[in-house]
């Protein structure tokens, strides 16, 4: 076999194998943070491609010899199936950016901060204008500098929002808990208040400790509940699913009302919607947290994969955002994926 047939080979085997591996790892980080999660992923991405590299040395003939274009072609077919139902879900593409540009020079991207800001029409409102700003996944760590976060977190306040939310995962080990003591009180505050969920790594860290933290700086936690804002701003209710690692809502909203809901995984975007939710404000994807310029995230801890992995999206009558998150986890890095601030204006119709 020459050389370059051999390499050809081989290149096959080693992708086909990372198409088995991403959708098991995808599920691996749906698992509690744990020393049995690391060794699952190793032990994975270690198995298939040695096995792979086995495959192409000495697999030259039979039936095994078009497994990995099988392969290939099932991971194209899904991937793009993925492109199509995303494509039918996209929402609108930001009414203007702020913060750090992105650049293929410049791939290390863990503190390069954005701000998107959206505006949704919504006949609800009585006042001209509601703006409401969301921050999601603070993985607050000593890895990434403190100052970093404290900017963030100021940032919010100086887009002047009426409303801010707060969708999950503040902190991913308990002894990072005094360091979201220092950061988060007295730096978030807006005229109808600050509302937040808990996130899955919250869960599996302290949700308890990670409450007593989050109410003590004066904001207000939405756990399968929900509250109305005044009826000046309009008929607005604002509410909050954990599930599903908590409580969930399971109630149908109005369908004369602004409903916004908390959900840290855009997961339960079908569910929500089928209950009548207005607009969904979730996290916990990263954005995936390493990108390949083009092509998008490599690994996505959603069962739909890519389809919601950032922006914003319609399904049924329900508008999605997903933001990519302030921090990073397991690594704290990211590649070519900008950590994000979304600012969504609601207006009456025109």
């Amino acid at each position: 076999m020459g050389r370059v047939r051999l390499l050809t080979v081989a290149a096959c085997w080693v992708i086909a194998a990372a198409c088995l591996a991403f959708p098991l790892v995808d599920i691996a980080f749906a698992w509690t943070d744990t020393a049995p999660k690391r060794l699952f992923v190793l032990v994975v991405l270690v198995a298939l491609l040695s096995a792979a590299v086995w495959a192409a040395r000495t697999v030259r003939r039979g039936p095994l010899r078009s497994l990995p274009l099988a392969v290939l072609l099932v991971a194209f077919a899904h991937e793009g199936v993925q492109r199509l139902t995303r494509a039918r879900h996209l929402g609108a593409r930001p009414e203007r950016s702020e913060g750090v540009e992105e650049s293929l020079l410049r791939p290390i991207t863990t503190t390069d901060l954005v701000t998107q800001f959206y505006e949704v029409e919504s006949s609800a409102l009585t006042v001209e204008r509601l703006r409401v700003a969301q921050i999601s996944d603070l993985h607050v760590g000593p890895r990434i500098p403190k100052a970093y976060f404290e900017a963030a977190l100021d940032s919010v306040v100086t887009r002047s929002p009426d409303l801010i939310l707060m969708t999950g995962d503040y902190v991913s080990r308990r002894e990072n808990m005094p360091l979201l003591s220092e950061v988060l009180p007295g730096r978030l505050h807006a005229p109808l208040g600050v509302f937040a969920v808990l996130g899955n790594h919250d869960w599996w860290t302290d949700p308890d400790g990670v409450r007593q933290i989050i109410t003590s700086a004066g904001i207000t936690l939405l756990s399968g509940r929900c509250l109305r804002l005044p009826d000046a701003v309009g008929r607005v209710t604002v509410c909050g699913t954990e599930t599903p690692w908590g409580p969930k809502l399971d109630a149908p909203f109005s369908s004369a009302d602004l409903s916004l809901v908390l959900s840290h995984t855009p997961d339960n975007i079908y569910d929500l919607s089928a209950l009548g939710a207005s607009v969904v404000f979730s996290g916990h994807l990263h954005g995936g947290q390493a990108r390949i310029p083009g092509f998008g995230a490599l690994v996505i801890p959603s069962r739909y994969g890519r389809r919601f992995e950032q922006g914003h999206f319609r399904v049924a009558e329900t508008d999605l955002f997903v933001s990519t998150g302030l921090g990073a986890d397991e690594p704290p890095l990211r590649i070519y994926c900008r950590p994000d601030i979304i600012v969504v204006d609601f207006v009456r119709p025109r």
